[in-house]
């Protein structure tokens, strides 16, 4: 099967056995989907066996060259100890926005208006979306964990989810009921002089998805808008991070980084 590869830009977990599959017959896999990555360790191990026939940058950041990065980094010698990143556009936009004295539940109804959310917008809100990404890097980095080891902060409480509360009901009477608390850690935020953030928190044996109050003037404190912003902290990039920024997502970043993936793998025919 040399020179042949297995692309996988669904969404869905039934590909894990064609998967399996390619790379026991040698193909080379690209992926912009990212359950496969998430699955078992077992499973992760056989994917990533043959990391020269492997790749998968746009399964977070889509066509950011975030994978390339710390793969560079890595092979280089330059221990990456902490990674702090703004991996959802949907919640970037909204935690910028709330910032500005906006309600939480108006700037859900505009990211949804916008077209910046799912269609239920709880898919976007309980933050698993992210914390896949999270176990992405968090895997890449060495770190032998699943995505149920990783915390994840909901924006949302369980009374409110899909399996309770229907959508149209959850954004006319749900949302709302969440503007103070969110509004309360806003002011807290300002009063230490930081501002608040949807963050993947990669360091040491830790990696969490949720809410973090970050330095008002960091790469991640200036986003504005629906940006993925990740910074990188290693041995070279210690005080000063490395800071990778820009459109994380859309069809047009994400086929552009599933293309330069088939492409970056050709090399290894030619």
């Amino acid at each position: 099967m040399t020179g042949v590869a297995l692309v996988d830009c669904s969404a869905s977990s039934e590909t894990i056995g064609v998967l399996s599959q390619a790379v026991d017959l040698g193909c080379c896999v690209v992926l912009a989907n990212k359950k496969s990555l998430t699955s078992s360790l077992e499973y992760y191990d056989k994917l990533v066996s043959q990391p020269r026939r492997i790749r998968y940058e746009s399964t977070v950041g889509a066509g950011l060259p975030v994978i390339a990065s710390i793969n560079r980094m890595l092979s280089s010698g330059d221990p990456i100890y902490r990674i702090v990143g703004s991996l959802s556009g949907t919640l970037g936009y909204v935690m910028s926005e709330v910032e500005g004295g906006k309600p939480f539940s108006q700037v859900v109804n505009a990211a949804k208006s916008l077209g910046y959310t799912e269609p239920d917008p709880r898919d976007d809100l309980s933050g698993t979306d992210v914390a896949r990404k999270a176990l992405i890097l968090a895997r890449l980095l060495g770190h032998r964990i699943n995505l149920d080891t990783i915390k994840i902060e909901s924006l949302y409480p369980v009374e409110m989810g899909p399996d309770v509360m229907p959508v149209e009901d959850f954004l006319v009477n749900g949302l709302p009921l969440l503007d103070k608390d969110i509004q309360n850690r806003i002011n807290k935020a300002s009063l230490n002089g930081k501002v608040l953030r949807y963050v993947c928190l990669i360091e040491d044996s830790r990696c969490e998805v949720g809410i973090q109050e970050l330095p008002r003037d960091s790469a991640l404190g200036r986003l504005r808008g629906s940006d993925n912003v990740l910074e990188i902290y290693s041995r070279c990039y210690k005080t000063q991070p490395l800071v990778i920024q820009g459109a994380g997502a859309g069809n047009d970043t994400t086929a552009a980084g599933v293309l330069a993936d088939i492409l970056d793998i050709q090399d290894l025919f030619s």
